[in-house]
């Protein structure tokens, strides 16, 4: 089974090409908002192909905005271009976010054009799809979903395959630990002479080791072979969307 048919790659600028190239569903990064609060149009998706729209994350020192006039011209342009639907790509949980959403999601809810957000912005939704990183540290990826989607619904849960690459020092004090690039893991795990192991819960490697210091620290990693086990998992759960970043989908699933 090809558990890559329901996956979503997402890209910017001279990447959307390329990506529209592997024959998946695109979406494009192209959307976000001014200093003074309209919609600004960066990129648009130059491929033949319908994709998926995006809208980045607001201007920090953005308080206000006019959230109808926005969701307007969002839901016109998504319609313009015949969009598969949209992804706002918000980081932040503050009032003018949520304001925004909460218009955006009426509005393309009312256009019938699907809607995602990130799961840290359900509060602001009624409608939205809401997307979960598969990234995690601790407890199940299949528990998470699965929990979730109990929640909110089977239907409204998306997922955001995001490879993880963290080393933590035991007893951890954060979810997110010290980030590791390919090259520095593998010159850590060929100086320590680790050994990997597979974590079904987290669906994830990992390896362990003490430093000079003599703390414990825990190495937990994505692969290629992880990547497809967490789709196999994500599929097996009944997700039907699955959003990767198109370096990262590119170089672990082997995407042309």
């Amino acid at each position: 089974m090809n558990f890559t048919d329901n996956m979503v790659l997402v890209c910017t600028g001279r990447d959307t090409a390329r990506a529209a190239g592997s024959g998946l569903k695109v979406l494009h990064l192209c959307l976000g908002v001014t200093e003074n609060g309209a919609l600004r149009r960066t990129q648009l998706p130059t491929a033949k192909a319908r994709s998926y729209l995006g809208l980045c994350d607001l201007p920090r020192q953005l308080q206000t905005v006019n959230a109808p006039r926005i969701a307007a011209d969002l839901t016109y342009e998504a319609k313009r271009t015949e969009a598969l639907g949209v992804f706002a790509d918000f980081e932040r949980d503050v009032p003018v976010c949520r304001e925004l959403l909460a218009a955006i999601d009426k509005a393309l809810f009312e256009a019938d054009i699907p809607f995602y957000v990130p799961i840290a912005s359900r509060q602001a939704v009624q409608h939205a799809t809401l997307t979960v990183d598969t990234a995690i540290s601790g407890g199940s990826l299949t528990e998470r979903v699965s929990s979730l989607q109990g929640m909110y619904g089977a239907k409204r849960i998306a997922a955001f395959l995001h490879p993880v690459s963290s080393d933590f020092v035991l007893p951890s004090e954060t979810p997110d630990g010290t980030v590791l690039s390919p090259e520095e893991r593998q010159a850590l795990l060929n100086r320590t002479g680790s050994q990997t192991f597979f974590s079904r819960e987290l669906c994830a490697k990992y390896f362990t080791y003490t430093d000079e210091n003599s703390r414990a620290h825990f190495v937990l990693f994505d692969d290629d072979t992880t990547m497809q086990a967490k789709l196999a998992q994500l599929s097996g759960c009944g997700v039907r969307t699955v959003f990767a970043l198109y370096p990262d989908a590119e170089r672990l699933l082997n995407l042309p």
